[in-house]
């Protein structure tokens, strides 16, 4: 209960204000933590062509995270429950609905950008150019907060439709 209660709030919250410092009043946030949370949300305003019993959040590459992703495996969101899976190669991220690419990923961004091309992902990062070179969403920091930018080009090419309410609280970028 206190795991669905912490959930909540953190959702909530990341929600009902733009964007959230890293440090809130009296408790600080982790970098990955905040990440984290706004993954989840980004299920509540992505729309996939196939529907199914899970939503699945894939991590490509080193994991970042750490424990603070333990916390949304098996969170419902629209009736849907939420798996985090850690696919070791191109082929496992078929079954994915967002995937995070890994920044030890910088080198293959390319390749994996073309492997994946075609299939329903919302592909999210967090490394300088991520963006640009045609990831969906990439987080960056700025002023300690937490923001994202969105590559629109790349969502209009995909499958996957997303809410004018998330892109409202995304910086646009051109692909390049």
């Amino acid at each position: 209960m206190k795991r669905f209660i912490l959930i909540t709030v953190l959702c909530g919250i990341m929600l009902s204000v733009q964007i959230m410092p890293l440090r809130a009043q009296g408790r600080g946030f982790d970098e990955y933590e905040v990440k984290a949370v706004f993954l989840a949300n980004f299920f509540k305003f992505v729309e996939w062509p196939t529907h199914g019993r899970y939503y699945r959040l894939c991590i490509y590459g080193s994991d970042p995270f750490g424990e603070h992703v333990k916390i949304l495996d098996g969170m419902k969101i629209r009736g849907k429950t939420l798996e985090i899976r850690r696919p070791v190669s191109v082929r496992a991220v078929n079954d994915c609905n967002v995937l995070f690419i890994s920044s030890s990923e910088r080198r293959r961004i390319h390749a994996l950008l073309d492997a994946i091309r075609g299939l329903d992902l919302l592909t999210v990062g967090d490394t300088e150019g991520y963006a640009q070179e045609g990831v969906m969403v990439n987080f960056y920091i700025e002023a300690s907060k937490v923001k994202f930018e969105i590559n629109l080009d790349s969502i209009k090419r995909s499958r996957i439709g997303v809410s004018s309410q998330l892109l409202k609280l995304g910086r646009v970028v051109d692909h390049e």
